[in-house]
Order: structure tokens, then C-alpha cells, then sequence
């Protein structure tokens, strides 16, 4: 027999004392851009802490910045598709922190290789089309 869930993970503070709320769960670029997201979100810091570095969000990252940098090659255009739910957002966020803050994000480096970071901000402009019927997310580097 398989152990529980809480006998195999701990959960967070916030989870156990039933502070957890519901907002965090629907991240929001337009609002990191605009500096008024939750915490959570808006620090980078803070999010980079409280995100897991999975091989997709790494990968992507890397793609960006590599590129961006002259150390990668491929399609300037990069398209994220997923389930409802899969990390679309979650991963513009970090590109957008990445771009804003560069190499100074404490953590960083779980993430990306920072030899691929320029040492300077980037230049980014984020556009939310939700509005627009047929209109998908884009962020431009």
C-alpha cells in the first residue's frame, strides 16, 4: 500500500494553517507588468524560490536567453502549448522577471546557466490579449 500524500510530502505553512488564497492560483502576467500581482508573483525572488525547476521551464529559458545572447540558435517564435493549467503563465512570468532583473534574482541559477543571461536588463513589452477573440498571449524579446 502507497503511503499518503502527507505522509510523503509536507505542506506549506499557508495550506496547513488554511491561509492559502485562491488568487495565487490564477497568475496573471498583466498584472506582474502593471507591479500590482500578489507577492508571490511580482518578486522575483519570491517566485523563483517557490517555483520547481522543471526541465520544460529550464529548457525554455534557456532557448530565450541563449538566444538572445548569440550562445543558441533556433525559431525566434516559440510557442507554448499546454492543458488549462500547465504553466503558460507561470513561465512568461519568469521570462518576464528574467528579462527585467537579469542575473541579480537570488536563485537564479537552479534555473539557467547565467553565462546565458545578458548582464544588462532586456528590453520586453508584454501584450494581453485576452479581449481578443482568436488573439493568443505574446511576449516580445
Amino acid at each position: 500500500m502507497l503511503p499518503t500524500v502527507f505522509k510523503t510530502c509536507v505542506p506549506r505553512g499557508e495550506i496547513l494553517a488554511g491561509e492559502l488564497s485562491l488568487d495565487l492560483f490564477a497568475a496573471k502576467l498583466r498584472l506582474v507588468v502593471e507591479g500590482k500581482a500578489p507577492q508571490v508573483y511580482q518578486d522575483p525572488a519570491t517566485f523563483f524560490a517557490s517555483t520547481f525547476a522543471t526541465d520544460g521551464l529550464k529548457t525554455l529559458i534557456a532557448e530565450v536567453f541563449g538566444r538572445l545572447v548569440g550562445a543558441a540558435t533556433g525559431s525566434p517564435i516559440i510557442r507554448l502549448e499546454t492543458s488549462f493549467g500547465g504553466g503558460k503563465t507561470h513561465d512568461e512570468i519568469a521570462l518576464w522577471h528574467i528579462a527585467k532583473h537579469g542575473r541579480s534574482i537570488s536563485g537564479l541559477s537552479r534555473f539557467v546557466d547565467l553565462n546565458l543571461i545578458p548582464e544588462r536588463p532586456v528590453k520586453v513589452a508584454a501584450i494581453a490579449c485576452q479581449v481578443f477573440l482568436g488573439c493568443s498571449r505574446k511576449v516580445s524579446y
